[in-house]
């Protein structure tokens, strides 16, 4: 199995925004510049019938200035902390990498502006596998598309996470992607995975919309569902691959 991540592209989206980031600051500076200096040089007497107006204008250049500058700072913050791999997903990928043959690829990380962010995604010919990936530790019962979690107490709370509704949501995003580069209707499958064990983390299901399983049974859970069958050709993996990198 190819066990790959998009860096060079996210890198290359990453400078981009900090760019970006770095233009916006610009234009920041210097309209804060100007709202200063409307401050330390008055332009306006108080007995100009204007001088209401020249007062707002200028507190209002530098309010503006102030904000388009902490945007600014924000896009650069977010450049240089654009994440471009994904620890989970890396753990995930050995424990498929001997398993699976090189017909699969494993990408880890996709983040496509078209999809946004994507834990991994596995391709190969049983089709379209997105995976939902977390390390949360508890006891969870899911049935359907609903999570509990055991308190303290063992009663069974609102799980205050929903990892059916994200994986339904990404499955979603990479239909739509996929079918506007001319790959429609194909099979996109999607699977929870919990990294953690028990005892830390205990799973219990009841009919889940989406299949869940720990890391460890992992492959045989897959077995009985996406790994079924071959659905795809090789050429539609490659094309699918090729797209999920941004290539």
């Amino acid at each position: 199995m190819r066990n790959i991540a998009p860096s060079r592209e996210l890198s290359r989206r990453s400078n981009q925004l900090l760019t970006i980031a770095f233009f916006v600051g610009a234009v920041g500076v210097f309209v804060t510049v100007i709202g200063v200096l409307l401050f330390v040089v008055r332009f306006a007497v108080p007995s100009n019938p204007q001088y209401d107006t020249y007062l707002f204008i200028r507190s209002a250049v530098l309010a503006l200035g102030v904000i388009v500058l902490l945007v600014g700072l924000g896009l650069a913050v977010r450049a240089l902390t654009w994440k471009k791999d994904n620890d989970l997903a890396r753990l995930t990928a050995r424990v498929l990498e001997p398993i699976l043959d090189d017909r699969y690829t494993f990408i880890r990380n996709v983040s496509q502006r078209a999809i946004g962010y994507v834990d991994a995604v596995l391709v190969g010919p049983p089709g379209v596998l997105v995976f939902r990936i977390l390390n949360q530790p508890g006891i969870f019962a899911n049935e359907g598309p609903n999570w509990l979690k055991q308190g303290k107490g063992g009663e069974w709370l609102p799980a205050g996470i929903n990892p059916t509704r994200e994986a339904i949501a990404d499955i979603n995003k990479v239909k739509t992607f996929l079918a506007a580069r001319q790959l429609p209707n194909l099979p996109v499958y999607g699977v929870v995975v919990f990294t953690s064990e028990a005892p830390v983390t205990q799973l219990m299901a009841k009919d889940p919309t989406v299949p869940i399983t720990p890391l460890s049974s992992l492959y045989p859970n897959l077995q009985g569902n996406y790994l079924a069958k071959e659905r795809i050709d090789q050429a539609s993996v490659a094309a699918i691959v090729r797209h999920l990198l941004g290539a």
